[in-house]
């Protein structure tokens, strides 16, 4: 059997698109917030009939490999062997594939995983990289499951290895595990030297970097992998790949600062936590955690810092619609408090905390509220709270809260948020690609030709109407056209009887999907009629009208450059043009 129809018939469309988004049962399919586009309202429906899933908010999807592939970022290739490797369907002969960036990728990441082998057995080599996670409670098991590892504290141990195995210097580089100080000298030196390594992982739980923490005197604690083609640290949640299945069952998600934090939430038996990798939260980061979780549980450092970056990740969370509660923590940050007091910090974490907007206006009291001053401190720290949520009720339920607490009233309020509305924006990180779906909602991802075409699939009784439609020249619109002129007579037409190319056939299933999506289906037989006659005169027309641009172009053309027999042909065909309008009823 095909692999490709052999991994689709074991791997239902719901079950793949469930693993990223929460689906809810509508009719006889499903309905998600769609994750590619900033999306507010269920706009991404499953049809586990067709094998599809497709948002026509923003036009995206389609069946398992395309969806796979748009939501992980990788090519067909890559998505036929991650999804054979899933469903236990074995691939019997190589895919062949032209030499690409793609290797290049591969081969980045096979010299990860050697670091990362390389790192292990350093560590337990390494008596002073052993004893510092003893001192900080970390036993075997936990490093065993996160792959610590120990950096040697030299300036080529690591390149050397790694050349040893058949990495080349571009490799290396590639891979974030050198650097290359003085182009000139062309001399490679270790990135990380003397530090304890965490391999940090994508989604899907594959190597793309790492994190090292000094175990020395350098000035900087942290360091992480240069970004290159696997790691980019604006998309990259460490712990993401141990904590989703948990997150998923939960849909809750613990937000934590670094990776000892996340461990240690590990270490008391809490796994729904994850940490923003080298950077801040990011706007790229929330739409990946709001995938899984409707609420997200603030567990930053006590700092100033901390309150800081927690009120970023409140703004960016409540942007996409997220729930945000805060935990108060005893020590510092979850990694004391798991080895000042374990019992506590699980049971905070548990328990979920409160709501964050809750302990902002809590905080509030420790202000001088009698005061224009302390009025003035209470409202700048509430404004960008408000300002952030995407819920009108939501917003001035909290408005009038904040409004009590700071002892003025919700109209004062409201004039100062519309003031700071318009000089200040909420924080949030670079536009990502699906910044330009306002445009494509306005735009249908169908023809008028394709859609008349859709009607014939819901009305298969009214397929006499074809003849009155001009046979389209494009690709998709022609091949559906002469499937359905030759599908056999049926109550009901599906893609599957339809013959069609196989690259056709989601295409033409997507197509049926819009049409049922806009509520065609609803229609009796007459109105039905009376739709699709109109519909094939509009597609007629928009055929003639396409005919005749582009010939008026080509004329245009022809004329510029004296081609007088070539503006004769096109003439001809002009007026022929002119001829169908007429028999088809088109002025």
């Amino acid at each position: 059997m095909d692999p490709v129809f052999e991994i689709k018939a074991r791997l239902p469309i719901e079950e793949l698109v469930a693993s990223y988004c929460q689906l809810k049962k509508k009719g006889r399919g499903f309905v998600a917030l769609c994750p590619f586009h900033n999306d507010t309202r269920p706009s991404m429906t499953v049809s586990p009939d067709k094998g599809i899933a497709y948002c026509f908010a923003c036009n995206s999807g389609g069946d398992i490999f395309s969806f796979y592939q748009k939501i992980e970022n990788v090519d067909f290739r890559q998505a036929l062997i991650d999804l054979a490797e899933r469903t236990g369907v074995k691939l019997e002969t190589t895919i062949p594939v032209e030499r690409t960036d793609k290797d290049e990728k591969e081969r980045a990441r096979a010299c990860l995983v050697a670091a990362a082998a390389f790192y292990q057995k350093q560590f337990t080599a390494c008596t002073k990289a052993t004893e510092y996670l003893a001192q900080r409670g970390i036993e075997q098991a936990i490093i065993d499951t996160f792959q610590i590892g120990y950096a040697p504290d030299s300036f080529s141990d690591t390149y050397q290895h790694l050349l040893k195995e058949g990495f080349s210097r571009n490799e290396i580089l590639l891979a974030g595990l050198g650097v290359q100080k003085d182009l000139a000298e062309g001399k490679i030196y270790d990135r990380f030297r003397n530090r304890i390594m965490f391999p940090i992982l994508d989604q899907r739980g594959d190597i793309v970097g790492f994190g090292g923490r000094t175990i020395g005197e350098d000035d900087a604690k942290y360091i992480n992998s240069s970004e290159g083609p696997l790691y980019n640290k604006s998309t990259v949640l460490y712990g993401l790949s141990y904590a989703r299945d948990a997150i998923r069952e939960s849909k809750k998600v613990i937000l934590v600062e670094g990776y000892f934090d996340v461990i240690a939430c590990h270490r008391v038996g809490v796994q729904n936590v994850v940490a923003a990798s080298g950077t801040a939260l990011t706007q790229q980061h929330v739409k990946i955690l709001k995938r899984y979780a409707d609420t997200v549980i603030l567990s930053l450092d006590q700092d100033r810092a901390g309150q800081d970056a927690s009120q970023r990740a409140f703004c960016l969370c409540k942007a996409e619609g997220m729930n945000v509660t805060t935990i108060t923590l005893p020590h510092k940050d979850p990694d004391e408090t798991a080895c000042a007091e374990p019992v506590v910090l699980q049971k905070l974490l548990q328990d979920g905390g409160v709501s964050y907007f809750d302990s902002v206006l809590q905080e509030l009291q420790a202000l001088d509220l009698s005061s224009a001053q302390g009025k003035h401190e209470g409202m700048q720290r509430v404004l960008p709270l408000l300002q952030a949520m995407t819920s009108s009720v939501e917003r001035e339920h909290e408005m009038q809260r904040a409004a009590m607490a700071l002892g003025t009233t919700p109209v004062a309020f409201q004039e100062d948020l519309e003031r700071f509305e318009n000089a200040v924006q909420v924080p949030s990180s670079p536009p990502v690609q699906d910044s330009s779906v306002h445009e494509e909602q306005k735009s249908s991802p169908f023809s008028c030709v394709e859609i008349t075409l859709g009607l014939f699939l819901l009305y298969p009784a009214q397929r006499a109407y074809l003849k009155e439609m001009i046979e389209p020249e494009e690709e998709f619109a022609s091949a559906l056209f002469t499937a359905l002129q030759n599908a056999p007579e049926t109550e009901q037409i599906t893609v599957d009887i339809l013959d069609l190319p196989e690259e056709l056939r989601e295409r033409a299933a997507i197509l049926q999907m819009f049409c049922e999506h806009h509520g065609f289906t609803d229609w009796s037989e007459s109105v039905a009629q009376r739709e699709i006659r109109h519909n094939v005169q509009q597609a007629n027309r928009e055929l003639v009208r396409k005919k005749q641009r582009a010939i008026s172009r080509q004329l245009l053309q022809a004329g510029k450059e004296g081609k007088t027999a070539e503006t004769e042909q096109l003439m001809m065909q002009y007026q022929q043009v002119l001829k169908l309008a007429k028999m088809t009823s088109i002025s």
